[in-house]
Parts: C-alpha cells; structure tokens; sequence
C-alpha cells in the first residue's frame, strides 16, 4: 500500500479549492448574466408601459398589442416576445425571455 506524501496532499487540496473557486466564479457570472437581462427587460417594459399610458387608453378599452407597434425599435437582447395588454384602462406588459422566463409588469 502506497503512503501519500505530505506534497501531494497539499497539490490535492490546492486542486480542490482552485475547482470549488472556479465553481463558485462560474456560477457568479450566471447569477449576474441574468440579472443584467432581466433588468434590461424590466427597463425595457417600464418604457413601453410608459409608452401606452401617454397615449390615455380609455377606461371602457380593453385590447392587446405587440410591443413593437408601442415603441418602435428592436427588442432588448434575451427577449423572445413581447405583449401589451390594455384592461380597462391599466396597462400590463409581458416579456418572454430566454430559458422559459417571464417578466410581467403592471395590472
């Protein structure tokens, strides 16, 4: 039976801790990645919210729209789809994002 000398128990642990870093940096990066998308999504339907209520949608009104025909111009990065819903006035945004995520602003 083969003994371990105390250098390969130290090159053993310093392995560990540099891959449970590298875990721990990588999962960093994820976590923030999809807080920048879904705050760029959020910002982006606060706009478009803002957008419809300039307009006065009247109190009787109930409709949906896409978001493009709101606020002209590209949907942020991420984002897959987006829907304007008028009930009765108050306004809702919903924005299909990457991954199966939702945001929904409003109502």
């Amino acid at each position: 039976m083969r003994e371990i000398t105390p250098a390969e128990r130290g090159r053993a642990t310093r392995s560990f801790f540099l891959i449970l870093l590298a875990f721990a940096a990588g999962i960093g990066v994820i976590v923030a990645t999809l807080a920048f998308q879904g705050r760029a999504a959020r910002d982006y339907g606060g706009r478009v919210m803002q957008a419809v209520q300039a307009t006065n949608p009247s109190a009787n009104a109930s409709y949906g729209l896409k978001c493009v025909t709101a606020l002209p111009g590209p949907l942020p990065r991420g984002i897959l789809d987006c829907d304007v819903t008028v009930d009765r006035g108050r306004v809702g945004v919903v924005l299909q994002a990457e991954g199966d995520r939702q945001y929904r602003l409003g109502e």
